[in-house]
C-alpha cells in the first residue's frame, strides 16, 4: 500500500502538470514511515542500496497502475465549463456556488464516470437549487450542454451523499 500510496502521488503530479522529481517523493514516503514506525530519521542517500530498490518500486509500481488504468489518464475537469454555462444561463450568481461543488466533486468518482460536462450541468444545477434560481425548462436547458437529465440527478446524488458523510478527523501520522 505505501508504494502504491507513493507511486500514485508521483502519477498525480505528472497528469496535474506538476511534476515532481521521483527522488523527492521518495524522500516524503521514507520521513513518513520512518515517523510511522517511530525510528529515527535517517538521511537517504540516493547512491545508496535501498535508494535504488525504492527508485525502482516506484517506477514499477507507477507502470502497474498505468496499465491497470489502460493508459487512459486524461480527466478533463468540470471547472473549465462552469464559467461558460454560468454566463448562457445568465446566472453569475451561482459561480462560486458551483465552483466549490465542482472541487467537492473531485472527492468522488464523477469525474471518471462521467463526461466533464455532464459534472458542470450537475454542479450548476445543485447550485441554482441552493440558492432557489430557475433554470430554463422549455426546452430543458442541459440538453444545450450535452449532458442528460439522469446523468445530472446521479451527480447530485452523490454530492448528497458526500454531504452526508461525517466530517474527516485528523489522523496522525506516527504514533
Amino acid at each position: 500500500a505505501k508504494r502504491v500510496a507513493a507511486s500514485c502521488v508521483w502519477l498525480a503530479g505528472k497528469l496535474e502538470e506538476s511534476p515532481r522529481k521521483s527522488k523527492h517523493i521518495i524522500f516524503v514516503f521514507h520521513r513518513m514511515e520512518c515517523r510511522r514506525e517511530n525510528l529515527p530519521i535517517e538521511f537517504l542517500d540516493v547512491f545508496s542500496k535501498k535508494y535504488s530498490e525504492l527508485r525502482r518500486d516506484l517506477i514499477r509500481t507507477e507502470r502497474h497502475l498505468l496499465k491497470e488504468m489502460g493508459f487512459i489518464c486524461h480527466v478533463e475537469h468540470p471547472h473549465k465549463f462552469i464559467s461558460n454555462y454560468l454566463a448562457t444561463l445568465e446566472a453569475p450568481e451561482l459561480t462560486q456556488e458551483a465552483w466549490n461543488l465542482a472541487n467537492d466533486s473531485l472527492r468522488t468518482t464523477l469525474c471518471v464516470r462521467f463526461k466533464s460536462e455532464v459534472v458542470a450541468c450537475g454542479v450548476v444545477y445543485a447550485a441554482a437549487r441552493r440558492h432557489r434560481v430557475p433554470l430554463p425548462e422549455d426546452p430543458p436547458w442541459w440538453t444545450v450542454f450535452d449532458a442528460d437529465e439522469a446523468g445530472i440527478q446521479e451527480v447530485c446524488s452523490v454530492l448528497a451523499h458526500l454531504y452526508s458523510l461525517p466530517k474527516a478527523q485528523y489522523i496522525p501520522v506516527y504514533k
